[in-house]
């Protein structure tokens, strides 16, 4: 005769609240800030009881790592199809729908927020800030390691070119044209993305 299973102690945890729980974490910190954003508030957000959001993280530090650390990954995420263009404007199209989303907000707040308590918030930034520069360093490298950039290419001041022009982009678009720009999002990166593949380009001896 069969041993008879026992069931698993306690509940366990819903990937989907959890997810849930985090997009409202990033989503309660684009609008309050550090000073006012607080567990309470994340679990009214997301709809669900406090029990179940302290289950999973016990302090609004671990929650707001989680939230950077799901939104840092996508970021550092690189293609390399072989063509610098596409992987750049590949890069550009992630990085633009992130700051469409309330999620790139919080990411940004986080930025100016680290001015007034660098040594709270300065570890959530460097996450997000190391994953955007990261990827898209990586792609420069394959692009010179394939012969398309000569090694002597400064390779930073293109990535914050490029992640800067698409900031800008995003802060100077008015909001009726944001709903285009998360369809067409590859027709607003190219002309940003042309300006760098320019300056990155060898230029010919005259």
């Amino acid at each position: 005769m069969p041993e008879k299973q026992q069931s698993p102690t306690g509940r366990p945890r819903d990937p989907d609240v959890s997810e849930r729980l985090i997009a409202a974490a990033l989503e309660e910190y684009a609008r309050t800030g550090w000073q006012s954003f607080t567990m309470q508030g994340v679990a009214r957000r997301a709809g669900v009881g406090k029990s179940a959001l302290y289950r999973r993280w016990t302090t609004k530090e671990e929650l707001l790592i989680a939230g950077v650390e799901s939104v840092a990954l996508p970021l550092s995420e690189t293609s390399d199809s072989g063509n610098l263009r596409e992987d750049l404007t590949d890069a550009a199209t992630r990085i633009l729908h992130h700051f469409l989303d309330p999620t790139g907000w919080a990411t940004l707040r986080i930025s100016v927020d680290s001015t007034a308590s660098p040594t709270m918030l300065d570890p959530f930034q460097e996450r997000v800030t190391q994953a955007i520069r990261s990827g898209i360093t990586a792609i420069f490298t394959h692009a010179a390691d394939r012969g398309e950039l000569t090694s002597d290419v400064p390779v930073r001041p293109l990535v914050e070119s490029l992640v800067g022009s698409i900031l800008v982009h995003v802060l100077s678009m008015p909001f009726d044209v944001r709903d285009d720009a998360r369809q067409n999002a590859a027709a607003h990166v190219e002309p940003l993305v042309d300006v760098i593949m320019r300056a990155a380009s060898p230029q010919p001896c005259p």
